[in-house]
């Protein structure tokens, strides 16, 4: 009895041993590593996936229109809603890798959305009277115009501020916490400081900065009253300074545009060639 019992605890022994080795090898450490590995698989297939996605003609998505056609939906979507909300907004899908830089630029748009009051500081007669004749801004002046919204006689009531060189100093140190807080005050380092100033305004009276929020890019492109013709001159405009963006991209793989729709305010999205 007694060498079968010896053996009996044996085997038992030698199952526990094999039980020990068995729960070494499914320690934590082993299956964080697999979930990790799993992990990243998972992302890989799912980046492919969207990048085969954004790479499919838009002529097969279901919701497809050609874009003059979209205008009209979009339109009469907004039949009877108050002006001010007869927005139509261009959207872009945007693939990128993990950690790759956001996209953003300016829009250079032919036909603005709305009116743009831009101020000119210059004591340049020959750069005020462009200013004042051929692009109708809101307030051009130099010493006098800075002194009287110093004194409060003059409304800051624009949105953009641009100079000659040969005011900034003077600007600087009489409107600095004036204009500083509002991001009115200009500066070389911001591109509203040139001895150009025809160049100068067109860049900023017309331009509409752009950045990327979370896979989209996003941007309005008119309003319901304005022109076929205005509307896709603008959404030229948008396809030009996305690329742009895409070109100026830093790293290692450069993100793809996919879907791109087009909305207004109180309309459906609707799939367009933006290619």
């Amino acid at each position: 009895m007694f060498p079968r019992c010896l053996k009996l605890v044996t085997v038992r022994r030698g199952l526990n041993f094999t039980s020990v080795r068995c729960a070494a090898n499914n320690s934590p450490s082993s299956t964080t590593k697999l979930s990790k590995e799993q992990m990243k698989k998972k992302e890989l297939r799912a980046l492919l996936q969207k990048r085969a996605a954004a790479k499919k003609s838009p002529f097969e998505h279901p919701l497809y229109m050609p874009v003059q056609q979209a205008f009209r939906f979009l339109r009469a979507a907004e039949v009877g809603q108050p002006p001010s909300q007869q927005t139509i907004s261009l959207t872009t899908v945007v693939v990128s890798d993990k950690g790759a830089p956001l996209l953003s630029g300016n829009i250079l748009f032919p036909n603005p959305l709305r009116d743009v009051k831009v101020a000119v500081f210059t004591n340049n007669k020959e750069q005020e009277e462009v200013a004042r004749e051929q692009f109708k801004c809101h307030l051009v002046g130099g010493t006098e115009l800075i002194e009287a919204i110093k004194n409060g006689d003059t409304p800051i009531d624009f949105d953009k501020a641009l100079a000659t060189p040969d005011v900034v100093a003077q600007l600087t140190s009489q409107l600095a916490s004036v204009l500083g807080p509002r991001r009115l005050l200009p500066a070389v380092k911001k591109g509203t400081v040139s001895e150009n100033i025809a160049n100068l305004i067109r860049e900023n009276m017309f331009t509409v900065p752009f950045r990327q929020r979370g896979p989209f890019l996003s941007v309005a492109v008119g309003k319901c009253d304005f022109s076929d013709k205005q509307l896709l001159q603008n959404i030229v405009a948008v396809q030009k300074a996305f690329k742009q963006a895409l070109a100026d991209q830093q790293g290692k793989k450069s993100s793809i545009l996919g879907k791109t729709t087009v909305t207004s305010t109180h309309g459906p999205g609707i799939v367009i060639d933006f290619r």
